[in-house]
């Protein structure tokens, strides 16, 4: 007797410990098709600023599979789910033995399969590993995965799985995503009796689908529910006015770039709520398509909008073209992201490095004829190809003269307006080497950079990268700019007198609140740019073609200003906060020529910011006698007639062209007597100047000191000589 009660304490110990290991299997073996699962995609929703339902994504192959807690799936939902596929779900462990025993006697008893036994947890299984084959193995593969889910999870977890992850056929997976696809309804809406209609979908998808065979739905819902509360009529009212959901495919282009970006919460979360403005999208979208139509006869076939709070950095519009769906004109492309020329719209950025680096609101600029460069020579000239002569660094931002630009970024030099750009987080130029031609544009890069860029002048020279989640973090505001410097350029680009020179007083730029703009073309009118700022909001719009072709016509800036301006307007009405004064500057009465102090014989006087401790000296080009301006204004004077004279005397002298080191090629096509190389030479005390080449005495010219020497094969030394002074270059003829 005790050997048999010891032998059953030992049988009863091993099975314990069998079981106890067993547990230990199911609880802790690897399994790594649930993590898998737990970490797949989910449609996010993406809302508006206001709550508007942007877009229900798709994950893989189109699909929607919308993710909600189970506490926010309502009652009527989860009861018809358990009534249709596993009434004994709480009860159980993974497996219902008994529904497994019915199971098998009715399909023995039938001969063939008439009944299953899978529970949620089953089912649930066998979505984390479709692949596996409807075998015995597989069904006991299923079970054994069904005891794995019931040891690691609790009830309410498997079952908020299973109703978020359950197939309704139709690329629809998710009770959230087929209550939108079957009844037209976010699924808090459901009532009883389409509940119970959802519940039966997943059963046989096509028969019963209330959009292909509401009759069918509806009598196997009725079945599944005869508790008496609702009749079979109340099925068929609910089936026979089942509708699709048309998911809302609002900013593609947006919702795109958001998906791309590192740490994007789109197809992690349910739920995403942006910063964007519905209502302002559909405004700037219609804008854009209008203008679009109104130039398709300039082949003008596409733009894009980006529109952002200045302060925060929110992004609240973004078209990236003028019609997404418009294959014809490439309108899937993003125009706020491709990388395009922008002409004139980055010289803001030259000009407020200018003004952190020693020149003044009141500096004169040559806008005169100027080479730079040796080997390869650039020689700017503005869009109408006229010189101004001297201009204030006010009227040549504003005016957006090409010349002074190319002058400054000379000055500047290239690398630091290349580390101010790249602090403005021009990415695109990264690995650009555009050269001198940078200060007119000519390097590619995007809307979205530069709209980002250009709201820095508007928050004081504070860089805050622009951002789309309501929710998300805001990046740490950078100085890029000196305070006095932003303001400063946010004055000159609401100056309407100082634009008056490259524009005229159009009415384009013209708001009934402060605001500034910056426009520019290039390749021909292809690349169209506006940006338009004031301290609450930012503009950018491009308009052009994204196949390459150019504008038919001189469409000019003034089709994508109007939408900047249009667009301003309607966000701020009548009213608008004022552009802040530069705290470390004063107004004071400057010649409208010189930019120095007005003096006595100044004929027009301008109100201009002066540093607070600078004082400018009396203005000499305006003498008793007329008009005396600097030697290096004396090309430019000789363009035309004009009144006054040029100073030559006070000067060093100089050789303005070539410069030395310079290159040139003789051509054997043309006749020896007609290739010359202008020698120009400024300054000097005396009257006349002697020219030399290689030490070989060659003309001597009064004023101007221009010399026009033979182009021969060989390294060659020009020499000037002026009184007691002397200049040399030296140039290279293959």
């Amino acid at each position: 007797m005790a050997a048999r009660v010891r032998k059953a304490v030992f049988v009863a110990g091993a099975a314990a410990i069998a079981f106890a290991v067993f547990l230990l299997v199911l609880r802790f073996s690897p399994y790594p098709a649930l993590r898998a699962f737990l970490s797949r995609p989910v449609s996010s929703r993406i809302y508006d600023a206001h709550g508007t339902l942007l877009q229900v994504t798709a994950v893989a192959d189109g699909v929607r599979r919308e993710f909600v807690p189970l506490d926010q799936i309502p009652l009527s939902v989860r009861r018809a789910f358990i009534a249709a596929e596993d009434r004994r779900f709480y009860e159980h462990h993974g497996i219902d033995w008994g529904a497994v025993a019915r199971a098998a006697a009715q399909n023995v008893g039938a001969g063939r399969t008439v009944s299953g036994a899978s529970t949620m947890t089953m089912q649930l299984a066998r979505i984390m590993r479709p692949a596996r084959r409807r075998t015995l193995l597989g069904k006991v593969c299923e079970a054994f995965d069904a005891l794995r889910l019931e040891a690691r999870l609790g009830k309410d977890e498997i079952l908020e799985l299973y109703l978020n992850n359950v197939p309704f056929g139709f690329n629809t997976e998710g009770v959230a995503s087929a209550a939108r696809a079957f009844f037209g309804v976010p699924l808090d809406e459901l009532d009883e009796v389409q509940a119970a209609c959802l519940a039966v979908i997943p059963r046989r998808p096509v028969r019963y689908s209330p959009l292909a065979d509401p009759e069918a739905c509806a009598r196997a819902a009725f079945e599944l529910c005869p508790d008496g509360n609702h009749t079979i009529d109340d099925f068929l009212a609910a089936t026979a006015a089942a509708r699709s959901f048309a998911y809302p495919y609002e900013m593609p282009h947006f919702v795109r770039w958001l998906s791309a970006q590192e740490r994007s919460p789109v197809g992690r979360c349910a739920d995403v709520q942006t910063t964007a403005d519905a209502a302002l999208q559909h405004l700037a979208e219609d804008m854009l398509a209008r203008a679009v139509a109104r130039h398709a006869d300039n082949r003008l076939t596409n733009g894009a909008v980006l529109v952002c709070d200045t302060q925060s950095g929110a992004i609240l519009a973004w078209a990236g073209s003028a019609d997404f769906w418009d294959d014809a004109h490439n309108g899937q492309v993003d125009g706020v992201l491709a990388a395009r020329q922008p002409g004139s719209s980055m010289k803001p950025f030259l000009y407020a490095l200018a003004l952190e680096h020693g020149f003044a609101p009141s500096s004169v600029l040559p806008d005169v004829p100027q080479e730079f460069g040796f080997e390869r020579l650039y020689v700017p000239q503005n869009f109408n190809n006229r010189y101004n002569g001297p201009v204030r660094l006010r009227v040549a931002l504003a005016s957006s003269l090409n010349v002074p630009a190319v002058f400054l970024l000379h000055e500047l030099g290239l690398p630091s307006y290349l580390a101010v750009l790249s602090a403005l987080r021009f990415d695109s130029l990264a690995s650009a080497n555009p050269g001198l031609g940078l200060a007119l544009g000519n390097a590619a890069v995007s809307l979205f950079e530069l709209t980002q860029a250009f709201s820095v002048f508007a928050r004081d020279g504070l860089f805050v990268p622009l951002y789309a989640l309501a929710d998300g973090e805001t990046a740490r505001a950078e100085r890029v700019y000196d305070e006095n410097t932003a303001r400063i350029i946010c004055d000159m680009l609401s100056d309407r007198d100082a634009r008056a020179m490259g524009f005229g007083y159009t009415q384009t730029f013209v708001t009934p609140f402060p605001s500034m703009f910056k426009t520019g073309t290039a390749n021909q009118y292809q690349n169209i740019t506006a940006l338009g700022a004031t301290p609450q909001y930012t503009v950018g719009v491009w308009m052009g073609n994204f196949s390459g072709e150019t504008v038919v016509g001189k469409t000019g800036s003034s089709v994508p200003a109007k939408i900047a301006h249009d667009l301003l307007v309607r966000l701020q009405g009548r009213s608008g906060k004022a552009f802040a004064q530069p705290a470390q500057y004063r107004k004071e009465r400057v010649c409208a020529l010189s930019g120095m102090k007005r003096g006595a014989f100044c004929p027009g006087t301008v109100r201009e910011y002066v540093a607070v401790g600078d004082e400018l000296a009396e203005c000499d080009w305006h003498t008793a006698h007329g008009t005396v301006y600097p030697p290096e204004y004396a090309a430019w004077f000789r363009l035309k007639d004009r009144s006054g004279s040029v100073d030559a005397r006070d000067a060093p002298l100089a050789i303005v062209s070539p410069r030395s080191g310079s290159r040139f090629y003789y051509d054997e096509s043309v006749p020896p007597d007609r290739q010359n190389i202008a020698v120009e030479a400024v300054g000097g005390s005396a009257d006349t100047a002697a020219f030399l080449v290689d030490g070989q005495p060659f003309v001597q010219v009064a004023r101007p000191f221009v010399a026009h020497v033979p182009l021969v094969r060989g390294v060659h030394t020009v020499t000037v000589r002026c009184g007691g002074e002397q200049a040399d270059i030296t140039i290279d003829v293959r």
